[in-house]
């Protein structure tokens, strides 16, 4: 579903109809039809149980505070909110005035969360679901497509200090990265987020990543440790930008962390993509774990570059889908330490045409241009 928004403002209505379901613990079913937010955007409360049968459409700009459909607006850390789809979208409106950042799902402060098969759908400006500082919660189902062809429009985007999370069957078509990992700005200062397994995921951007982990210099100490991806399918759909796969810690130089990074079975495509660059690019990253992958359509750079980065472990098969392309630069290596990468390099048929394999457990003081071994 997407019904068509309605022209009256429902922010009151509902929220107060949420606010009594909440005090008297019971559920609460968002009704069917296309209901428009135009104040503000909806609060849940602890022990809440939302059922969204009916669209929320995110009409409110960036002068009202929050831009979330819905979201923890107390200020206060809550705890216990299950969120459940039923038939209905967190959806954005057509309208797009200048500066306006408008989100879907926000799961903010909060400890104790499930989110089942809920969905989100376009065009959303921001994020299309963020995870943001919480913690003890399970996500099943996700069909978030959202966001337009510009930065932001993230699919389910995690910041902050969020930790012990899991989640399966999860289906992002966004405009920026479809699954991002970040501590980033003054609202992530030394955050620690860790232990986090994801599986079964499809996962699609328009021009940005697939998979994205970010730290910045504006974050202090901050540490992203223990993320588990299992079963990823990814392709960049438009273009012209894009990297499949990115891990950049550029928080280094004030001590952030990002560490022990795990993505197993996992297939990512660069697709439309047009400009140079690698398919995997990894900085200044510790323990990442790279097993049985497909990395497919290097756009004139490498499949994988990494900088910086220690213990880097990487088995599968990388598809050089541009005709002509020279096979001595597939991996690039930039003063790495402790490094074993062993990959099948094939055509974009699938043909084999030969394999690269390097191991390392010194620490490189040059920059490492690797091509195939022989047929």
């Amino acid at each position: 579903m997407t019904t068509p928004m309605n022209s009256a403002d429902m922010t009151a209505t509902l929220q107060a109809a949420l606010d009594a379901a909440a005090s008297g613990r019971k559920a609460y079913t968002v009704p069917p039809g296309g209901h428009r937010l135009l104040a503000t955007g909806l609060g849940y409360s602890s022990n809440a149980k939302i059922i969204v049968a009916g669209d929320l459409y995110n009409d409110h700009g960036p002068a009202v505070g929050t831009h979330y459909c819905l979201t923890n607006r107390t200020g206060g850390r809550l705890s216990n909110v299950t969120i459940v789809g039923g038939g209905g979208a967190f959806v954005g409106a057509p309208s797009d005035p200048q500066g306006a950042t408008r989100k879907g799902l926000g799961i903010v402060k909060t400890d104790g969360f499930t989110v089942l098969n809920v969905e989100t759908a376009g065009p959303l400006t921001g994020f299309g679901m963020e995870v943001k500082n919480s913690t003890g919660g399970h996500l099943n189902g996700l069909k978030l497509f959202s966001g337009v062809n510009r930065p932001g429009a993230d699919g389910l985007h995690f910041f902050g200090a969020c930790n012990r999370i899991t989640g399966s069957g999860i289906t992002v078509q966004s405009g920026d990265d479809a699954l991002s990992f970040t501590s980033e700005n003054h609202e992530s200062i030394d955050a620690l987020m860790e232990r986090i397994t994801l599986s079964t995921m499809t996962l699609n951007s328009a021009a940005f990543s697939c998979i994205k982990f970010f730290t910045s210099t504006t974050t202090g100490r901050a540490t992203i440790r223990n993320i588990t991806l299992t079963g990823i399918r990814g392709r960049i759909t438009e273009g012209p930008t894009g990297c499949p796969l990115m891990i950049q810690n550029n928080g280094v130089a004030q001590g952030c962390v990002i560490e022990n990074i795990t993505i197993v079975n996992a297939d990512l495509d660069y697709g439309a993509a047009t400009q140079e660059g690698p398919t995997a690019y990894i900085t200044d990253a510790k323990n990442v774990t790279l097993r049985n992958v497909k990395l497919r359509g290097r756009r004139n750079g490498q499949f994988i570059r990494a900088v910086r980065c220690s213990g880097l472990r990487v088995t599968g098969e990388v598809f050089d889908t541009i005709p002509g392309n020279p096979m001595n630069g597939l991996v690039q290596l930039e003063y790495c330490t402790d490094y074993d990468i062993d990959l099948i390099v094939r055509s974009a048929t699938g043909a084999r045409i030969g394999s690269l394999k390097i191991r390392n457990t010194g620490t490189d003081t040059v920059i490492r241009y690797l091509g195939m071994n022989g047929g």
